[in-house]
């Protein structure tokens, strides 16, 4: 779009979560939870390009500083079309002990209370056009580290509700992870700041204007 930017105009995607319910959330940290070790999050497919097997190889660092920490997967992960779960399958055990695989979560409200219930949401991708779950995730007070990857990187920046990770790189996702564990006041943000960057209202406005605009021309 190099050759068109005088003509570009960014508009992020809209974006509804609802308000975790706390009593949920709660319910789910008691039942994932170890002691008052923290809860990791991974939302998304168990698919190669997302790279979920760097979220578990990322535990040998994080066990470092938290050895009883507990990384929980909401996502389709025995994928028909690819082979990746099955290819991982040594990692998976080899620390299978800290490792949960939810499935699917279909419903909004379940969806946040997961996010909620997480102290920190790893998303590893090595390609993203945006990644949606940053930004569900911070409403739901949550904040992420991400690959430091074209699109991807956007949320994280734009917010500061989280840290960028090397692409690729497990020891740098891990990292990340026990920086935000350690310091998680400097990487909280309230909904009213994430609503006033992701707003719904303002996409759809922008939308409207646009379309308004090219169609007089």
């Amino acid at each position: 779009l190099m050759h068109f930017a005088e003509k570009a105009t960014v508009n992020y995607p809209p974006i509804i979560m609802p308000e975790p319910d706390m009593d949920a959330v709660s319910e789910l940290r008691a039942k994932w939870q170890k002691g008052d070790a923290p809860i990791i999050g991974y939302s998304g497919r168990f698919v190669l390009e997302k790279r979920p097997e760097l979220a578990i190889k990322a535990l040998k660092i994080i066990n470092q500083t938290y050895p009883d920490a507990q990384l929980i997967f909401a996502g389709e992960y025995d994928i028909p079309y690819e082979d990746t779960w099955q290819k991982q399958q040594a990692i998976v055990e080899q620390y299978r002990e800290q490792l949960t695989f939810l499935g699917l979560i279909k419903g909004r409200q379940e969806l946040a209370n997961f996010y909620a219930a997480c102290d920190v949401i790893i998303l590893p991708s090595d390609t993203e056009c945006f990644a949606l779950v940053q930004v569900e995730a911070m409403l739901c007070g949550t904040p992420m580290v991400m690959t430091d990857i074209p699109g991807g990187r956007v949320p994280v920046q734009v917010t500061g509700m989280g840290k960028l990770a090397t692409q690729g790189d497990a020891d740098s996702i891990g990292q990340a992870v026990v920086d935000i564990l350690d310091n998680p006041e400097k990487y909280h943000k309230t909904r009213a700041e994430i609503e006033a960057i992701f707003s719904f209202e303002e996409t759809v406005n922008r939308y409207e204007q646009i379309f308004r605009e090219y169609a007089r021309q």
